[in-house]
């Protein structure tokens, strides 16, 4: 009897784990899509937190560094972090558990997709076809490419190769190369659509590196294909409003119930619906302040403000046809929370913040999620001109003198874009 109870225990495991997987099919004669894991959920995107023993281990030399600071901190953080030693191992995990989210929304382009990897430059890079720019981002181990079908140069030292299908995509295929550097390509005909993509993503899978420790066909399998969206189903339930250079969305069945100046600075838009308050706001930005939108002052903000550990919390960086900004998400299915999209142009910085209920809307989270990270800007090709960083001056500095770090993305760039 207990043999018989095992074995229905394990064919209902197995039966669990091959709905809940990515389901890659793959015509007859054709090889499988490599890294394709059955043991990761398909919607493994969407809750992305990575946190490995490195991690781990970093996070607690820092917490054992702040405390062990006798005297008093210049720093603001620093003071906050002795004031409130509860946060300071949370914060610095953030920086392991951070995605990177891509929107094309200009032209024929309409898609989302979304990696498990943290953004410090975003560049954008002339294809050489007609159908416009390719948006390269750079992250410390990875390297992520999307616009136009593109890396013919690439297919001349591929590895392999293969057609699949998946739900939403139409004549879909890879290209692998194995070498030292694990490097995947994709591309594909969203559904109901004339326009075809194609995504590089690059990563060694450095099991020591604490920001990406997955291979690159790990990713591109399990990640970025079940990621693969349209945008356009944003037009059933929001509507774009404008303001001056600045483009956002909000929920069809929100109201306008204030505009106001708020502490002389904040120039402030508010809407309401059932279960959901919404503030969009906008700042002059300071040229001698530290960039507010980077990732590390968004976290820092968000749980210096909050505190709330208990929660679960995502970050990404968002990048709109090339341009960054920063989500906090704070989800509870069932309670108060809370969404945060903060990004910029050249004169303002603009704050996306959604207090809600999903119990009491009725939108649900991912319909607010995707709509507070849709934004678009009047001036985009202007703005995106110059490269992207999402890294303070410090590091920036440290990171463009490196003898490694530049020349190798760039010649990579260079390969990919032929």
């Amino acid at each position: 009897m207990l043999r018989k109870s095992l074995i229905i225990m394990a064919a209902l495991a197995a039966f669990t784990i091959n709905v809940s997987a990515v389901q890659i099919e793959v015509p007859a004669g054709q090889p499988p899509v490599p890294g394709t894991d059955a043991s990761i959920p398909d919607n493994a995107y969407e809750n992305y937190s990575h946190i490995n023993e490195n991690a781990q281990k970093e996070a607690e030399a820092f917490r054992v560094e702040v405390q062990s600071l006798e005297e008093k901190p210049k720093a603001d953080n620093y003071k906050i972090f002795k004031a409130k030693p509860d946060i300071v191992k949370p914060y610095k995990l953030a920086e392991f558990s951070q995605s990177t989210v891509i929107l094309l929304h200009e032209g024929r382009n309409n898609i989302r997709l979304s990696v498990p990897t943290i953004s410090l430059r975003g560049d954008t890079v002339e294809s050489k076809s007609s159908d416009g720019p390719l948006f390269v981002v750079r992250g410390f181990t990875s390297i992520l490419m999307v616009g136009p079908p593109h890396g013919k140069e690439f297919s001349k030292r591929m590895h392999n190769e293969g057609i699949y299908t998946y739900p939403g995509l139409e004549n879909a295929s890879w290209k692998i190369l194995k070498a030292k550097t694990h490097v995947m390509y994709t591309e594909f005909t969203p559904s109901k659509t004339k326009t075809t993509y194609g995504i590089t993503y690059l990563g060694g899978g450095d099991v020591n590196d604490p920001y990406q420790d997955k291979f690159a066909e790990v990713v591109m399998s399990n990640y970025i294909i079940p990621s693969i969206e349209t945008l356009s189903r944003l037009d059933n339930y929001s509507h774009v409003k404008h303001w001056d250079n600045f483009s956002y969305r909000i929920p069809k069945k929100a109201k306008l119930v204030s505009e106001a100046i708020e502490d002389n600075k904040y120039e402030v838009r508010t809407y309401e619906a059932s279960g959901i308050k919404i503030r969009v706001l906008r700042f002059q930005i300071d040229p001698n302040v530290v960039d507010k939108s980077l990732a590390k002052k968004q976290i820092f903000a968000f749980l210096n403000k909050y505190g709330d550990l208990e929660a679960p919390t995502q970050y990404a960086t968002v990048w709109n046809n090339g341009l960054p900004g920063f989500l906090v998400d704070r989800y509870k299915s069932n309670g108060e929370s809370y969404l945060r999209h903060f990004t910029k142009d050249s004169e303002y910085y603009y704050s996306y913040r959604i207090d809600y209920d999903e119990s009491k809307s009725s939108y649900k989270h991912k319909q607010l999620r995707d709509m507070v990270e849709y934004v678009d800007f009047d001036n985009v090709e202007s703005l995106r001109k110059a490269p992207q960083w999402r890294i303070s001056d410090s590091h920036k500095k440290k990171l463009d003198a490196d003898p490694i770090f530049n020349p190798w993305y760039m010649e990579w760039i260079k390969i990919l874009t032929q």
